[in-house]
């Protein structure tokens, strides 16, 4: 073999390997991956506070909430147990210096806080990656805490400024059958990872290298079927049914819009 075949061969062993990296080569791809509030059992919401009814006849008033979306994963293989998020168990509370992700091919890395009470049904981005040429079935939404690192920390969250809180709500109530009252929440605790199947597939290939999904949060619902008053009660950790209701509702409420 002379030089210059033996250099061809060394250059498309390389380039061979670049493409078998676990997807890393992406061959100009982009998906943008959005996220917005939208009301799911009224008309959409302007921005600001937000009042709703539970499937129950209770009445909620959101006067702040946020919620942390850590990272975004396409999937490709969506079989049977991919959406069976009550077969999932709570982890303990999530440390801060773990809620940062790692940015991958089909993967968002940087956490972004979504403002509940912006307005209904205006997306904004939260990320934008560049995955292999493959056919998805659906993502995997984490929500965990924010780092000081994560976009769209707000000011009229909790001291923190939702660093280390994965869920924050200040909420006041009217019960159906009389009384009312208040909570505040603010939680390290992590929702449980929500599974989204896509409602059709999301086929990228060398004709189709642009494509997006927008998660709808659908926020009045993250209430229904729960105890208001036993909310206030508390305790809001994993030991509390009424506290674990709330977070399955939470990550239950994520739908592709």
């Amino acid at each position: 073999m002379n030089k210059r075949l033996a250099l061809l061969s060394i250059l498309l062993a390389m380039l061979a390997g670049c493409g078998s990296s676990g997807g890393a080569s992406s061959a100009g791809t982009q998906v943008l991956l959005s996220a917005t509030p939208s009301a799911i059992n009224s008309l959409p919401k302007v921005a600001g506070t937000k009042t709703f009814t539970n499937n129950i006849g209770d009445s909620i008033t959101l006067n702040t909430a946020y919620l942390v979306i850590a990272s975004v994963t396409l999937e490709t293989s969506c079989g049977v147990t991919f959406s069976t998020m009550l077969d999932r168990v709570f982890e303990s509370i999530i440390p801060v210096a773990n809620a940062h992700t790692t940015s991958t091919p089909t993967s968002t890395g940087e956490p972004y806080v979504i403002n509940i009470l912006a307005a209904d049904d205006l997306p904004v981005s939260v990320g934008s990656i560049s995955p292999p040429a493959a056919d998805y079935c659906g993502a995997t939404i984490d929500l965990l805490p924010a780092d000081a690192d994560a976009n769209n920390l707000p000011t009229d969250a909790p001291p923190n400024n939702m660093v280390g809180s994965s869920v924050y709500i200040v909420a006041d109530y009217s019960l159906s059958g009389g009384g009312s009252g208040s909570f505040t929440i603010n939680t390290s605790i992590a929702p449980l990872p929500r599974d989204l199947m896509f409602s059709a597939l999301m086929m990228l290939s060398a004709s189709n290298l642009n494509d997006s999904a927008t998660l709808a949060i659908n926020y009045d619902t993250w209430f229904d079927a729960v105890s208001l008053a036993a909310l206030e009660a508390g305790p809001l950790d994993t030991g509390n049914p009424v506290f674990v209701q709330l977070l399955n509702n939470i990550s239950a409420s994520i739908h592709q819009q």
